[in-house]
């Protein structure tokens, strides 16, 4: 069923308005406390030798931190976007871009990031596409979306909850793991595979090694919670409450980055999922992510102001900073070695 612009335009609208809303926010379930960095009370470093850049192929960035795909395609989404995007030249950090899955019908839809391109040519953006709609693609016709964005990598996102939970959804997934192994064989950039929110099985990230993506970003359950968007979107009782009964449903990041310890992956583990802080962050690297995302908290300072969006960044680095040096480890790299986590007992 193919959307007009309007229809496109709303739901998109929507989302925004429902992804601000503490309804709609699993953090509870993220449990983060499970799992604890050691305090190290003789660190034998200094805080201003703590470096916490990181690197992604061959771009150089200024935090392993990044901004998780979230929106396009409207009017709002092009201020925020600007800003995101503003934040992504200005400290350089990597930033997903919303869905570009309208693009793929809409030569118009493109302008959106063709003008943010324009204004901030030093972003480092990463294209994003569903699993549904590489599925049903030609691979020119992605390249094509990858070319006019730019893009230093491509994000292709898998949501079968959020999909059927959809009204105007697409849940045909047949075919996925054959397309993405299709895909990362002929695009020109590398290719980041992501969940919405609700994370992989250790089967899936098995699976995975055989198709050639160059990351996976585990993206847990514990931060906004699409299928609950989705059926507060709806008018439909039936699936409104099917909402409420997958209000649970996946695996957390924590879970999913233990899991990397028994997974011999071909490809690089990022994480993202719940993540509100950078001792969340700071977690997530010492279970050897090498890339953390966080999206809503991004979100909800975009929509005031480039300085809020400053404001976020420093924090979040001032707070990563802080955890390393209170571990002894002077980048994300050593943190990660020096095996500085311990899991805490039910």
């Amino acid at each position: 069923m193919k959307e007009d612009a309007g229809q496109f335009e709303k739901r998109k609208q929507e989302h925004i308005t429902l992804a601000l809303e503490e309804s709609t926010q699993s953090v509870s379930s993220s449990n983060w406390d499970q799992y604890q960095l050691h305090h190290e009370a003789f660190p034998e470093i200094n805080f201003k030798e703590v470096d916490l850049s990181a690197s992604f192929f061959s771009y150089k960035t200024s935090s392993p931190i990044f901004i998780s795909s979230m929106t396009a395609g409207h009017q709002q989404g092009e201020i925020i976007n600007a800003r995101l995007a503003a934040l992504s030249q200005n400290k350089q950090i990597l930033m997903g871009v919303g869905s570009q899955r309208k693009e793929l019908h809409d030569a118009e839809a493109s302008n959106e990031w063709k003008k943010i391109r324009k204004n901030y040519p030093k972003s480092l953006l990463m294209g994003n596409l569903g699993l549904t709609q590489i599925i049903s693609s030609a691979s020119d016709d992605i390249q094509r979306l990858v070319d006019s964005l730019e893009a230093v990598a491509l994000i292709i996102h898998t949501n079968p909850l959020q999909e059927v939970l959809q009204l105007e959804g697409t849940p045909d997934f047949r075919g996925g793991l054959n397309a993405l192994e299709k895909l990362c064989k002929k695009i020109s950039v590398p290719v980041v595979v992501k969940e919405v929110g609700f994370g992989f099985s250790r089967q899936t990230l098995e699976k995975l090694n055989e198709t050639g993506v160059a990351a996976v970003d585990v993206s847990g359950k514990g931060g906004t919670h699409w299928g609950r968007i989705e059926g507060l979107r709806s008018q439909n009782q039936v699936m409104n409450q099917a909402s409420l009964t997958f209000n649970n449903w996946g695996r957390t990041t924590l879970e999913i980055l233990k899991d990397f310890s028994e997974v011999k992956a071909s490809y690089s583990v990022w994480a993202s999922g719940g993540v509100r802080n950078g001792l969340d962050v700071a977690k997530c690297l010492s279970l050897n992510a090498q890339m953390v995302g966080l999206a809503q908290p991004w979100l909800k300072a975009a929509v005031v102001s480039e300085e809020a969006l400053e404001d976020l960044y420093n924090r979040l680095q001032f707070e990563l900073k802080i955890a390393l040096f209170c571990t002894g480890s002077v980048n994300p790299q050593s943190l990660s070695l020096r095996k500085v986590g311990q899991w805490q007992k039910a």
